[in-house]
């Protein structure tokens, strides 16, 4: 069991959220499936069949499944997968090879992640991200890692990531089938201090507040037996990114299943 991360400032308040955020169990995995399956569905029609059934990683040593399910009906609202390099390399290192700064230091990546289109869908990203960001935290993580296809990348720029490389350039990813995306990066521990000076607007949703709908206490903790290997697999480098363009403004349907 992970110990609940402790907000590093002192909270000024308690807020209840319309859901709750939790590890999924075997009874929420259905939900969480079939939510996949829809999201990624409307933009990769192969990679939404695949998804159709667990994966592997879902029950991986390293791996887990963050799940925000309403209150009302147990509906699944949002979900992303972690991985950490705990026994073996994180996804994205099997399509990238990092830089060398990286080399040796403890990563989570996020994967997988898909918010159902509703009127409160901000909200269960931002709290799915409070979640990621505390697990880092109590794991002792290094570095949260994220990749992001147009305009999703987006998304993790204004969370303040960084590109590991050249500053927006998109490579292939293999667990996505191929799509180009953003490779970026971000310390958990830098997160309150940039946040704090730049005003951002998720300062106080993450660090002066107290959700205790956002229960992570069935997480496995991990902090003690990180291996950090490197991928035995190639990869590619700097000179396989391609350009960035700035995509045409997309239109969701407010029902629409968003999967980034």
């Amino acid at each position: 069991m992970v110990p609940a991360a402790s907000i590093p400032r002192s909270v000024v308040q308690t807020a209840h959220l319309p859901f709750r955020v939790e590890i999924a169990s075997a009874a929420q995995m259905d939900g969480v499936i079939q939510l996949r399956a829809a999201s990624y569905g409307k933009h990769l029609p192969d990679l939404g069949c695949k998804l159709r059934e667990a994966e592997a990683a879902d029950f991986e040593s390293g791996c887990e499944v963050f799940v925000a399910t309403s209150k009302l009906d147990g509906t699944v609202l949002g979900t992303l997968r972690t991985h950490a390099n705990l026994v073996q390399a994180i996804p994205l290192q099997h399509s990238l090879k990092l830089p060398h700064r990286f080399r040796g230091s403890r990563m989570v990546e996020a994967t997988r992640l898909c918010v159902r289109g509703n009127p409160n869908s901000s909200l269960v990203r931002s709290a799915l991200f409070k979640a990621l960001h505390n697990y880092c935290l109590a794991q002792n993580v290094d570095w949260m890692m994220a990749t992001g296809r147009r305009p999703v990348d987006r998304i993790y720029d204004s969370l303040y990531f960084s590109d590991v490389g050249d500053a927006g350039v998109f490579y292939p990813m293999t667990f996505t089938g191929g799509v180009p995306h953003r490779v970026m990066y971000l310390a958990p521990q830098a997160v309150q201090p940039l946040w704090h000076a730049a005003q951002h607007s998720l300062h106080d949703f993450f660090f002066e507040t107290r959700h205790p709908d956002i229960d992570l206490s069935r997480a496995k903790s991990i902090a003690h037996t990180w291996h950090c290997p490197e991928p035995d697999a190639p990869q590619s480098t700097q000179e396989d990114s391609l350009p960035l363009h700035i995509p045409t403004a997309m239109q969701r349907s407010p029902s629409a299943a968003l999967a980034y």
